[in-house]
């Protein structure tokens, strides 16, 4: 009861939108930058609640609440009168990160393994249909330059606001980006020369490459210039973990996920560091067991360290954090994350060694123990799904939760294929399977990886860019593309083996799958460019404000100065009791044509409205229709509202709310409220009230319209409510006229 209470008292509630409190109260938007709210959302913040923005960022929600509340009062007593809206690059960072790894997957990276599939499904020659290089700058392509530019957005993003820290080094930040993308075009460049195809085909694609190619007499250029590229994408992965490294540890808010965060950082270096030195191993292949030996032997390692020790881990590891916070699923206990930590770099590890040890040695102890790490992921990745409750429960429903929840589906899927890949091979009597291969990493990748990325970017990206999230397109259609490609490719890729029939399928697969991702990415853009367009209009009422003049539009007046809502009533503008028409009118007329249209005095309101925002008078006054008016001297010496307009102010408030029983009629008109008193040297406003009926099922949400619609009032510092049933509320109490309308009388 004494947490109700206090909750009654607050000028700021649990279910407040940030950008509503922020617009209110201008105080409280040094609370929300405390813990980590920073630039995202544009000067008012995302349309997030606050009691999501205390889970999301770790924050207890009383606290939360007592110091947005202190700072609230801080707004309405004019301590705090503006917003200081300045965003940094730290504050959308994430931006040029997310633009850059969608387009490099719209234009690159998916459109290209769609084609290189095409191909090979096609003309059934498996991966031999096109030069290995193009597959190995698919591969790159996807991984590097869209999975980890996501993932370092994303890190350099959140990480700082869920430590309630700022990220370090910010502008040696940016300049990874630049670095990454050369280094990533001058390796895909390269690869589409070395290594030198060493099956050749009869297709007039690859014969038309080969007779290409032929007339470069030396591949030692291409061998410079990869390399070189493979260099900058390591130095660039160094720098992101020095920076990362700098900002948790400046922080010093250690959590249980941090470990899983730093491990899989490590395996995103080694396996960097391992790109460097391979793309000369395989680029200097001179014949066709040379290119079996070192690509079978060494493709493997690198991918898995890729996908499992960087990938998956970091999924794995950020969900811990985000998950249970955003969607309120169950917390994690300590023991799971060290059984995380544990398996996943045991079994990684285990991968990435006994593969290479099997190729030459040809022990098959080597390839159970790469199989037993396989059964351990599966074990770890259902264990996590159970310890977090995915599939039960959740406290939010949006867009992104399907997403999210499909991609540990294929994660699981993924995994039995990887396990029963030695089955398979004996079922179909081959030795290896390059169809079965490619099929299972792409579940992994396409379905696991790529599903996840694309279900957090679309729930983060317009909360951060100020985009309200439930009425963001549902992305259904790309939903449905994502999964019906991933399908096709998986299912088509291991038919292959069986018939040659399935290959349109398989080819069309890809292009499917091609087609949610751009659905995604276009979605992906245009948040990021309202964000940056709210941004760029959030810093007018802060920086350009600088007086109130005929021309300066209603709201813009409003939103800066919350206090002169009292004045613009006070004068005859009843319409701005409703927030609605705050939010939409307001926008659009200026002050000059408000007076005009309700025949106010623009001079005096001018006056009043300055001396409310705390604006020294101007030494040219205004003047209407060329004269000074003499009504104006005498509103300057005028003193305080009298306290029974704030009355009639809570009276209109309380006009705004409805029983949603009953929409025709609000709780006013229907007799529900019996009594008003405020108390002016308190600020504490009463109200006595009723409901229907001792049992009404809605009165809760009745009685939490009522808070939230008469805190708005600026002055008020209390709001009581005394609900009472007596005298029991009856018919009677309706006014004649409003029974006539609901049809009551006749």
């Amino acid at each position: 009861m004494e947490g109700k209470r206090q909750l009654d008292n607050s000028l700021v509630t649990p279910d407040m939108l940030l950008s509503e409190v922020v617009e209110r109260y201008p105080a409280t938007r040094k609370v929300f930058d405390k813990y980590g709210l920073k630039g995202c959302g544009g000067w008012k913040g995302p349309k997030e609640s606050v009691a999501w923005f205390a889970r999301l960022h770790n924050v207890p929600l009383r606290q939360l609440l007592d110091e947005l509340d202190k700072a609230a009062r801080e707004s309405l007593e004019g301590k705090v009168t503006e917003v200081r809206f300045e965003p940094t690059i730290a504050d959308t960072i994430y931006q040029p990160y997310f633009f850059a790894a969608s387009a490099f997957a719209v234009i690159f990276g998916a459109i290209w393994g769609a084609l290189i599939l095409a191909v090979m499904s096609i003309t059934y020659e498996v991966q031999f249909a096109v030069p290995y290089g193009w597959i190995l700058a698919h591969g790159q392509g996807m991984i590097a330059g869209f999975v980890a530019l996501m993932a370092i957005g994303f890190a350099f993003q959140a990480f700082p606001r869920f430590k309630h820290s700022e990220l370090q080094m910010p502008k040696l930040a940016i300049a990874i980006l630049p670095l990454m993308l050369v280094g990533l075009t001058l390796q895909i460049f390269a690869h589409f020369f070395v290594p030198k195809p060493i099956f050749p085909s009869e297709h007039p694609l690859m014969f038309g490459w080969l007779e290409f190619i032929k007339r470069f007499s030396s591949f030692s250029w291409a061998l410079v210039v990869g390399e070189i590229g493979s260099f900058l994408q390591w130095l660039a992965v160094t720098l992101f973990i020095l920076v990362i490294a700098s900002t948790l540890r400046k922080a010093n808010k250690p959590e249980l996920y941090d470990p899983l965060i730093y491990a899989s950082l490590f395996w995103l270096w080694l396996s960097a560091l391992a790109n460097t030195f391979l793309l000369v191993y395989w680029g200097s292949i001179a014949d066709r067991d040379e290119f079996i030996l070192r690509v079978g032997m060494w493709n493997a390692p690198l991918r898995d360290a890729q996908m499992f020790g960087f990938a998956a881990q970091l999924i794995l590891g950020v969900s811990l954090r985000f998950l249970p916070h955003a969607y309120g699923f169950r917390e994690p206990r300590g023991w799971w994350v060290k059984v995380l930590l544990i398996g996943c770099n045991l079994s990684t590890l285990s991968m990435v060694t006994s593969f290479p040890l099997y190729m030459a040695q040809r022990n098959h102890i080597f390839m159970a123990l790469y199989w037993f790490s396989m059964v351990a992921w599966l074990a770890l990745t259902v264990g996590h799904i159970l310890v977090l409750k995915l599939f039960g429960t959740s406290q939010e429903h949006d867009r992104a939760l399907k997403f999210i929840r499909s991609a540990f589906l294929w994660a699981l899927v993924g995994l039995l294929m990887g396990i029963a890949m030695p089955i398979y091979n004996i079922v179909t009597q081959q030795n290896f399977s390059h169809n079965y291969l490619a099929a299972y990493r792409h579940a992994l990748l396409s379905g696991f990886v790529l599903l996840m990325i694309v279900g957090v970017s679309s729930k983060v990206t317009p909360i951060l860019s100020g985009v309200d999230l439930q009425q963001t397109n549902p992305l259904w259609t790309a939903f449905w593309l994502l999964n019906l490609g991933n399908i096709g490719r998986v299912v088509g890729q291991t038919a292959l083996d069986l018939t040659s029939s399935v290959g349109i399928f398989v080819a069309a697969s890809g292009f499917i799958q091609w087609a949610g991702i751009v659905l995604w990415a276009d979605d992906l853009w245009n948040n990021i460019a309202v964000g940056r367009r709210i941004a760029k209009e959030g810093t007018k009422p802060t920086e350009e404000l600088t007086d109130i003049t005929p021309q300066t539009r209603v709201a813009a007046v409003l939103e800066r100065y919350p206090q002169t809502l009292e004045v613009f009533l006070s004068h005859g503008f009843a319409p701005l009791a409703n927030p609605i028409l705050r939010k939409t009118m307001a926008k659009v007329v200026t002050i000059e044509q408000a007076c005009r249209r309700e025949g106010v005095d623009m001079e005096e309101l001018l006056r009043d409205l300055r001396r409310a925002a705390g604006l020294e008078e101007m030494e040219k006054t205004t003047k209407v229709s060329g004269k000074h008016s003499s009504a104006s001297a005498e509103t300057a010496t005028k003193t305080s509202v009298p306290s029974d307009f704030t009355e009639q102010l809570i009276w209109s408030a309380l006009e705004s709310c409805y029983d949603p029983e009953i929409p025709d009629a609000n709780i006013v008109e229907l007799g529900l409220v019996y009594d008003v008193q405020y108390d002016k040297r308190t600020g504490v406003a009463e109200i006595t009230m009723t409901l229907t009926t001792p049992h009404c099922p809605v009165g809760e949400y009745i009685l939490e319209q009522v808070r939230q619609s008469v805190s708005s009032i600026p002055g008020l510092k209390e709001v009581r409510i005394n609900l009472t049933f007596s005298p029991p509320w009856s018919l009677d109490r309706i006014k004649p006229e409003v029974r006539r309308r609901l049809g009551l009388e006749w």
